[in-house]
């Protein structure tokens, strides 16, 4: 039997490349849950959080066990309870979110070895993984959110290597449209901004390239109650002053800014971050 499993996009089973239909909300979820943790038990404690948040029912370990009987009638051996919960087998190439994260491991490697164009191909098949957003279809109750949310944030780190790659291979024009496009869902990472402003001065839009400056100071402003991080302000002064480290798909102020650290998050004046 041959089974596929999908959690980047609306959760999904594949059986000998047809899809399964896997019936409620709750068995869903708790494959879901499963999935994140695959080949380890997951408590009782974790999979009654996953389905009802704070306050399962009496009968939730009788839930849970109808439920799973229910995604045996699929999974077959795959599902097994096994203390303190349950375990879900999954094979090497089963699930999208390991080969997601291999993919990018090797993106990255390539990327450290200045090798552009094998890193773009591995993350550009990375974020090809991607149906939506994690598990989309399901509730984000307690037992998932930070799980899912954690995968999202892999997802946009990918991007943001995915548009370096492209910038070192001097594809800037490439990259201004998908950007904007991001930064209009997730307009609080300062690191594509840069890519912006970057690939819209290469392109020769200088004025451009400081109007998306003044776009990101207003967005980091409205959502966070920050001003731009020392990076993006440094950015801002160079192409005030044509800085001539700003040309050059891979030398200069690119070469050297790019492998810096990611600055921490700053904390605004009421405490938020």
């Amino acid at each position: 039997m041959d089974l596929r499993f999908g959690i980047l996009g609306p959760v999904r089973l594949w059986r000998d490349g047809a899809i399964v239909q896997l019936g409620t909300t709750k068995q869903r979820l708790l494959l879901a849950r499963l999935l994140l943790e695959p080949n380890r038990a997951v408590s009782h404690d974790r999979l009654f959080s996953a389905l009802w948040e704070d306050n399962p029912p009496k009968s939730a370990l009788a839930n849970v066990r109808s439920y799973a009987n229910l995604l045996r009638k699929d999974l077959c051996d795959r599902l097994r309870a096994r203390q303190p919960g349950y375990l879900l087998t999954v094979e090497p190439g089963e699930l999208d979110v390991a080969e997601f994260n291999e993919r990018v491991r090797q993106g990255r490697a390539a990327m450290s070895g200045d090798r552009y164009e094998e890193a773009l191909g591995h993350l550009t098949a990375a974020l090809a993984l991607w149906r939506g957003a994690a598990a989309e279809d399901l509730p984000r109750t307690v037992g998932v959110a930070a799980h899912l949310d954690a995968l999202e944030e892999q997802r946009y780190l990918a991007i943001e290597e995915c548009a370096r790659a492209r910038l070192a291979l001097g594809r800037h024009s490439e990259i201004i449209g998908g950007l904007r496009e991001t930064l209009a869902l997730r307009p609080t990472r300062e690191r594509l901004w840069e890519y912006l402003m970057v690939a819209l001065y290469r392109t020769g839009d200088v004025a451009g390239a400081l109007r998306v400056y003044a776009e990101a100071r207003q967005a980091l402003d409205r959502e966070l109650g920050i001003a731009p991080g020392p990076e993006l302000a440094e950015l801002h002064h160079l192409m005030l002053n044509r800085d001539p480290r700003l040309s050059g798909p891979a030398a200069g102020w690119q070469h050297r800014r790019l492998r810096c650290r990611r600055r921490p998050v700053r904390l605004c004046s009421t405490g938020c971050a």
